[in-house]
This record gives structure tokens, C-alpha cells and sequence, in this order.
């Protein structure tokens, strides 16, 4: 996810203020990412699989090439066009700022930094997005489950999601319970169950590895937790809209 990688690099496409009203707009084919903060809205954000209705101090993030339809009643935005090599899910991620003083604040430096354009304002800029996805991540964090009766097998996931032999079966047997039970409790504390989420690890370790330009293919798969290459390629491509071969040509060859 977007707001949970640790090491992101990104290119600065614009920086832009919208007050709008009575939106009804498509928007397909478009080559870059876009990260939004809400000050006044009634917005709907709508794709063929989901449909997300943002108002004020939402944050939103629409990944690049993914087509989708914003309606709006009112639409008072500071909005981030940016470029980046890390694949990012085809999917729409929004929530409901915690400390909406912090993120206006910091939206609203970019854009004076933008506007301003004095020497060094990309660097300025681009140190300001830091703060900005660093502070989404930290809002974004689903409250800490302290007596958490699977924090031990989610440790252990975090530490071996590499392991080709790592199962959920295995996870629930650490936990003390059965598979059903564990992924309920997955499931409510995590909000996704934990296939996707140990598939999620190990897509972005992934792509991480074709990034480096080190390891074949084949190589990135079973370093990745998948002994069957066919299906990594079919899990990477329904992840991230491109085949891993695909990824590797446009963002590591070129």
C-alpha cells in the first residue's frame, strides 16, 4: 500500500488547488498517481469494482492508469500529481484524517512551495510529500490491538512471509485455534483476510527485488515465497494491472 512503503521515490508532476461544484467527471488513461486532501466536500469516487464517498478532511489516493468517475455536489481540494516506479495497487485508498490540522497544514505548505517556485522548490516540495505520506501512514494505522489473541502468528507472518511453506493453516496453529477462527480474527482486527495480506508481502518484496535489477524472474519468485512461476505471475499482474516481465521492462530496463 501506498502509505506503508518504507523507501518510495517519486517525481513531482503539479501541485493544485480545485474549489469546485456539481463535478461529474471521467477520468481514464491517466500515466500518473494522485494524492488529494479534502477541505469542504460531498464527493463520490467510483471505479467498476468500488465506489468510495470522501467529504471533509478525507484524504485519498487514486494510483495511476486505473479509469474511474468523481461526482461531486461541492469539491474544495489541495490535490498532488506525481510519478513513482513502485508498482502500486489498482485500487483507491481513502480515509478520514485523525489529526486533520496536521495534514491541511502540510497540504497547504506544498502548494505555497509549488506557487512560490524559488530555487530548490522540488527538493522543498518533495521533502514536504515525506512528511505528508509519512503522516498518512501514521493516521492510517488501524488502532493497536494490545491484547491481541494473534499478534504472536502475525509476528511470526511479518518475520517468514518469504517461506514457500508459510501457510494460514500454520499461522492458526501458532495461535492456538482453528484456521476458521483465526482468519475472523484476522479479518476483524486487520480488516482483509490474511491470504491477501501475506500475498500483499510478498508482491511487494517482489517487486522490490525486480527493482534491483539483480535476480531473474524465476529468481524473484522463489525469493518471493512462490515455487510455482506461472502463479506469481498471475498474483503480481491482478495486484498491480502488469505482468512482472511487463514491470520489469517499463520501470527497470527503460
Amino acid at each position: 500500500m501506498i502509505f506503508e512503503k518504507d523507501n518510495l521515490s517519486f517525481r513531482i508532476l503539479d501541485v493544485l488547488a480545485l474549489d469546485q461544484r456539481d463535478v461529474d467527471m471521467l477520468n481514464t488513461g491517466r500515466n500518473f498517481h494522485a494524492l488529494s486532501y479534502r477541505f469542504r466536500a460531498d464527493t463520490l469516487l467510483k471505479t467498476q469494482a468500488e465506489a468510495h464517498h470522501v467529504s471533509k478532511d478525507f484524504v485519498a489516493f487514486v494510483p495511476a492508469r486505473l479509469n474511474y468517475r468523481r461526482t461531486a455536489t461541492e469539491d474544495r481540494l489541495i490535490i498532488v500529481h506525481f510519478e513513482t516506479t513502485d508498482p502500486q495497487e489498482p485500487k483507491i485508498v481513502c480515509f478520514k484524517a485523525k489529526n486533520p490540522a496536521v495534514l491541511g497544514a502540510l497540504f497547504k505548505r506544498m502548494l505555497e512551495i509549488w506557487n512560490e517556485k524559488a530555487t530548490g522548490y522540488t527538493y522543498r516540495a518533495a521533502a514536504v510529500l515525506y512528511e505528508i505520506l509519512a503522516e498518512c501512514h501514521a493516521q492510517h494505522l488501524p488502532p493497536p490491538q494490545t491484547d491481541s489473541k494473534i499478534q504472536g502468528a502475525v509476528d511470526y507472518l511479518l518475520a517468514h512471509y518469504r517461506d514457500g511453506d508459510l501457510s494460514i493453516g500454520a499461522l492458526a496453529e501458532r495461535a492456538f485455534m482453528s484456521e476458521v477462527y483465526f482468519r475472523r480474527l484476522f479479518k476483524a482486527e486487520y480488516g482483509t483476510s490474511p491470504q491477501k495480506y501475506l500475498t500483499a508481502l510478498r508482491l511487494q518484496h517482489a517487486a522490490g527485488l525486480i527493482a534491483t535489477g539483480y535476480y531473474s524472474l524465476k529468481e524473484v519468485a522463489l525469493l518471493s515465497g512462490y515455487r510455482d512461476y506461472k502463479y506469481f505471475s498471475v498474483e503480481f499482474k491482478r495486484a498491480y494491472g502488469i505482468s512482472p516481465s511487463a514491470y520489469s521492462y517499463n520501470y527497470v530496463m527503460n
